[in-house]
């Protein structure tokens, strides 16, 4: 299950990448059918950027990206973000085929 850390545009600060990391690992507790985490930092015209993508077993990737003046800030809610996606796409998989069917 591998976590990658990409910092783009800025010399990151050492607990940018472990905090990012911690983050990425409790995706993959809460979500047992994660396979893998990518988190993106980056930073343009003094906004951090942060994008967490998401691949699980059978599914495509879930992307969530957000903006935000603090690097911290802007991991933890792209990081919410992308739980609040899966949550939904678990809640769709379950509740996608079921159907009640009358007897007459």
């Amino acid at each position: 299950m591998p976590i990658e850390v990409t910092v783009r545009h800025l010399n990151a600060a050492p607990g940018l990448k472990e905090y990012a990391e911690k983050r990425a690992a409790k995706l993959m507790e809460q979500f047992p059918r994660v396979e893998s985490v990518h988190v993106i930092v980056d930073v343009q015209r003094h906004l951090y950027e942060a994008e967490f993508v998401v691949q699980q077993k059978g599914l495509t990737a879930v992307g969530a990206k957000e903006h935000a003046a603090s690097a911290l800030a802007v991991v933890d809610t792209a990081a919410a973000r992308a739980e609040r996606q899966l949550r939904k796409t678990i809640h769709k998989r379950v509740t996608a085929h079921i159907r009640k069917t009358e007897k007459k």
